[in-house]
């Protein structure tokens, strides 16, 4: 499992046990650390080393994309939940279910604004993990998360639309772990995910500052905003991302601006779109040319003429 994919994870984790939903999560809960890789993904770009930057940056980008699987734990059925997960929340039975630790310890205050024993605008949540290990899947978590700025209109949680949910969570030296090792999670992420008509839905994720730590890897999202519109009939996702990237695979920090939206159909590969990524000196526009290759187009020393230009596979890429 690399870097990218435990703030997913311990996301994961703890919306899980916060609306204790029978939803999928997607990759499930994979090992929170593996060996640190060797590192070819330095700066500055070159043709040698654009290929890597590439999967760096794009799997930071899939692993906040994947928070769309985490709405599905938390029950949306607009999104192919099977069960109302939200429909628990909303109606006060939160505290049910949270003190589940094996040992250790979850304290959750909730802050009822309006006292109407359901989620609502205006409410907050706070909940700090003590040791809280988790005989199944094997994980502790220890740390503190939030969730504030909660914003209700309509009902989300029965799908009555038109609606909107939009909420931001914090970290507080969130730590995961299990036996391969441990991640820590700081800073916040905002959430606001919508529909009009339950066939057409908006998500918006959104960070000042997320940070992951792993081993010897740090990983920071910053000025960082994804959309991605998913329209249920059609099976289709278009999506758009933008924000700086600073990672100790880098040796550094990009900035990544989506020239033209990814658009993807069902779990294939995106067929189209184009993203450039840029550090102070160089540049590779990654451009989908189909859902099975993709052009890299690499300039040495960013004065707009295209030194190389690679085509891989997308299986090649590898994104995880």
């Amino acid at each position: 499992m690399c870097a990218h994919k435990v703030p997913m994870l311990i996301l994961s984790v703890v919306l899980l046990l916060l609306w204790s939903c029978g939803g999928s999560s997607g990759g499930g809960m994979a090992p929170a650390s593996v060996p640190p890789p060797t590192n070819t993904a330095a700066l500055p770009i070159t043709a040698a080393n654009a290929q890597d930057i590439t999967v760096t940056v794009l799997e930071a980008i899939t692993s906040s994309v994947e928070i769309v699987d985490i709405v599905d734990v938390i029950g949306l059925p607009a999104i192919g939940g099977t069960n109302p997960g939200l429909a628990k929340l909303a109606t006060g039975k939160l505290f049910a279910d949270i003190m589940a630790c094996d040992t250790g310890q979850a304290t959750v205050t909730w802050n009822d604004a309006d006292n109407d024993l359901m989620i609502s605008t205006g409410d907050t949540i706070d909940v700090v993990f003590e040791l809280c290990f988790f005989e199944d899947p094997g994980a502790t978590l220890d740390g503190a998360t939030s969730f504030t700025n909660i914003s209700v209109t309509g009902d989300p949680f029965f799908q009555i639309a038109p609606w909107r949910l939009a909420m931001t969570f914090g970290f507080d030296n969130l730590s995961g772990m299990d036996s391969e090792g441990e991640a820590i999670l700081n800073g916040s992420l905002d959430l606001d995910l919508s529909s009009d008509d339950n066939l057409v839905v908006n998500l918006s994720i959104a960070t000042d500052s997320l940070t992951v730590q792993q081993s010897n890897i740090s990983e920071t999202l910053s000025d960082y905003v994804l959309t991605e519109t998913l329209d249920l009939n059609a099976s289709t996702q278009v999506i758009s991302a933008n924000g700086k990237l600073t990672s100790t695979l880098l040796d550094g920090s990009v900035t990544f601006e989506t020239l033209q939206d990814f658009l993807v159909i069902g779990e294939e590969n995106p067929f189209a779109g184009q993203l450039l990524i840029s550090d102070s000196s160089s540049s590779v526009l990654v451009t989908a040319l189909d859902n099975i290759s993709v052009q890299l187009d690499i300039d040495l020393d960013r004065d707009g003429t295209i030194d190389e230009t690679i085509i891989v596979t997308w299986d090649e890429l590898d994104i995880d």
